[in-house]
Parts: structure tokens; C-alpha cells; sequence
């Protein structure tokens, strides 16, 4: 498996805290299954700018090979999507994933959907492959929001933990609406790589096949720059009944999201 999102590098962010946390962290994912991991580290300018980015990337993966541990390391961000991000993006600060083309993106707290659209086009105006990480916590996404940004060249991650409490997700994956499945790692305490019961449950509910494509074979493409391919079954999006389009509950996940972020 390859891991798409996490933020183990220590010190770079809000994510490990040192490296010895950062071996307890690779190692669980060791355990699971991972061989491959892309260091994630949140890009937001002012705040998190990759200070010793490289130089922590370094000493980290030179502590795998003596302790050899058979896991690879590879560069990334999380861009923050505000306009400073899109500048350092413009100004090639920031590090896209394995350097491809593929540029893993957040939203920013109270964003709208026309903003975010917006957003996503500039960045693929400026050639990059944008892959929107954990769309499950933006309060406006629903099923045809998702079709609709898949349209428009969009690659969508979930982080796996949601699917514990979000069993909407599921039918997410069956309309062929996500491209990605990651950890969002950030500690050992809460945000670490206790998954195997999620795995578990995706190959119980969506079969292997499923499980490899998202946590293996699209990854795999996006690391390698390739294209990702999927069918979406247009009639069924349009026919399901949603409820996410009910007004109430769209307003309280709006709510918890400026309050959670």
C-alpha cells in the first residue's frame, strides 16, 4: 500500500513531534501493509513553510536504512488554499507529491464551494493536478458536488478514519466518486495508523479489488504521474436520494467545521 497524505516528518508542522515518534509512526504503517509514504507536510504560508523540510526528510530516511526498515519516503505538501498558498505555489515553493504533477490541497475554514472551484482552477491553470484532501469534512460536499468536481480533473481523498462515523462514504465509493484512501496521520496518540479494522471492513464491504485500487494502484499512478481512470455511473448519481441535500444538516456541518478548524 501507499500512504498519500500523512504529516510524520518531525517538527515541520502539526504532526510528529520528534523522531523517535516518527519511527513508532512508520513502523505501524510497516505493520499494515505500507511500502511507500509521502510526507505530507502542511504549506501555509506564514505559518508552515517547510523549514528544514528536506534536511528532516534526509535524516529520517537515513534512520530507516539503519534500522532497516523496508518502507520509502517521499516528498510532499498539503497546500493550505488561501492566496498567499497559490503564490508560494506560483513561486514553486511547494512540493508537489514524489515532484509529479499531483498537488495534494486543503480547503480553508468556511470556504464555499464556488471558492474552492475557483481555487482548483487556478491551480490546474497552473498546470498541477490538484487532489483534494479529506473532502468528507467540508460541509458542502454531497454526492453531485463531488461528480461535479471530478469533472473538472479534480483527484478526491478520504482519510480511512472517517469511515468509522461517515458511512456515507461508502456510497461514495461504489458511485466511483473517490480516487484515494489515506491515513492523514499526525501522532501516535489519536491520529495514527489503527486501521486494520477499517481495511478490514472495506475488503468485507467493497472487496479487494476496491481496497487495492484505492489504497494501492491510483496512488501508485499518482507517484508515478500517470493518469487516473474510473467509471462513474451517471444515472445512479443523479437518481440516488441524497441526504445531504437537506438544509438543516448541511447548516450543522458547516457549523462544526469553522469550529473544528
Amino acid at each position: 500500500m501507499i500512504d498519500l497524505h500523512c504529516h510524520i516528518l518531525p517538527k515541520i508542522d502539526d504532526g510528529s513531534k520528534n523522531i523517535e515518534e516518527s519511527m513508532e509512526l512508520i513502523l505501524s504503517a510497516e505493520k499494515l501493509g505500507y511500502k511507500k509514504i509521502c510526507c505530507t507536510s502542511h504549506y501555509r504560508a506564514g505559518k508552515y513553510e517547510n523549514k528544514n523540510y528536506d534536511r528532516t526528510l534526509k535524516k529520517l530516511r537515513d534512520q530507516l536504512k539503519l534500522e532497516k526498515v523496508d518502507i520509502e519516503l517521499l516528498e510532499g505538501n498539503e497546500l493550505f488554499l488561501d492566496l498567499d498558498g497559490l503564490t508560494a505555489l506560483k513561486e514553486k515553493k511547494v512540493k508537489t507529491l514524489n515532484r509529479t504533477s499531483y498537488l495534494l490541497v486543503e480547503a480553508i475554514p468556511g470556504m464555499t464551494e464556488m471558492a474552492l472551484k475557483k481555487s482548483l482552477g487556478k491551480i490546474r491553470g497552473l498546470g498541477y493536478k490538484p487532489v483534494l484532501a479529506h473532502v468528507e469534512r467540508y460541509p458542502f460536499i454531497e454526492v453531485k458536488t463531488l461528480h461535479e468536481l471530478k469533472k473538472i480533473g479534480v483527484i478526491i481523498q478520504v482519510n480511512l478514519k472517517s469511515l468509522r462515523h461517515k458511512k456515507e462514504i461508502y456510497r461514495w465509493i461504489k458511485l466511483g466518486l473517490i480516487d484515494i484512501l489515506a491515513s492523514d496521520v499526525h501522532d501516535k496518540k489519536y491520529r495514527n495508523y489503527e486501521l486494520a479494522d477499517i481495511i478490514s471492513e472495506i475488503d468485507n464491504k467493497l472487496g479487494r479489488e476496491t481496497r487495492e485500487r484505492l489504497l494501492t494502484g491510483n496512488p501508485e499512478k499518482i507517484i508515478n504521474n500517470e493518469d487516473i481512470e474510473g467509471t462513474i455511473d451517471e444515472k445512479k448519481i443523479y437518481d440516488t436520494g441524497i441526504d445531504d441535500d437537506n438544509f438543516i444538516k448541511c447548516f450543522f456541518k458547516r457549523f462544526k467545521f469553522r469550529r473544528s478548524t
